[in-house]
């Protein structure tokens, strides 16, 4: 029996509103506050990639930004199906992205010596470095250091402009930042690109964080292939000054 126009159009309303209505699925990220990759507004490089794999309406992501190391702990406690910008190691328990999102290039802010005399990561072996709390960066740098993190980029500035430890490692739009608000001249020199690490995003020990590693792994190839993910890091590094 054929159908009817009438039966047809009932069904293609219901269809209709049974999509209007449905709920979008809602992924917990967490991530660090990182200039023009990620900020409290739902902003920046990360989110982009992001979005773009998990589009509205379907999905609805639910973003806090807190400090590094409280992101890895809420996604080690299952609070959060998603975490951004992590190196392969940073994670206590959870999975990371297939690719990597960036290649990240860490800067560094040193005495004027070590300026002149640096030959590499080797230059600071047995030297006192600082970076942020969980970074990690000793984890990666195959030199014995007396290495320590503090969650206050001004303090560790400060000590270095004092003399009591000979290097701080973190991003040159930071490090210039803190430098501003000491209000003092300073007694070092920033050199940039002296670190390069994968950057990946992670996922919770979940099913639920299983199946959004596989969503996300999926359409972020896509994203690699067509050049999405290198046009939209050309353009993060354009608006932070750093690419002509």
């Amino acid at each position: 029996m054929p159908i009817s126009v009438r039966a047809l159009t009932c069904s293609i309303l219901l269809f209709f509103s049974a999509l209007a209505n449905a709920k979008p699925v809602e992924i917990r990220v967490v991530t660090a506050a990182w200039l023009g990759y990620a900020d409290t507004r739902g902003e920046g490089y990360y989110f982009e990639i992001l979005k773009r794999a998990f589009p509205a309406p379907e999905w609805e992501l639910k973003i806090t930004v807190v400090p590094f190391a409280r992101s890895i702990q809420l996604l080690t406690h299952e609070r959060a199906d998603v975490v951004l910008g992590v190196y392969q190691g940073d994670l206590r328990r959870g999975s990371y992205s297939q690719y990597a999102v960036e290649l990240d290039q860490v800067d560094i802010a040193l005495t004027p010596a070590m300026a002149r005399d640096w030959k590499g990561l080797e230059s600071l072996a047995l030297r006192k470095v600082q970076a942020y709390l969980a970074y990690g960066f000793d984890r990666i740098i195959p030199h014995t250091m007396y290495y320590e993190e503090s969650s206050s980029l001004v303090d560790m500035l400060e000590r270095l402009n004092e003399g009591r430890i000979d290097a701080v490692l973190d991003y040159r739009p930071g490090l210039e930042a803190a430098t501003r608000r000491l209000g003092k001249p300073v007694n070092y020199v920033i050199m940039d690109n002296v670190l390069s690490a994968e950057v990946y995003f992670g996922f919770a020990d979940t099913r639920f964080g299983a199946s959004l590693k596989v969503h996300f792994d999926e359409a972020h190839k896509q994203m690699i292939n067509d050049g999405i993910q290198d046009q939209l890091f050309r353009q993060t590094q354009q608006a932070l000054g750093l690419e002509d």
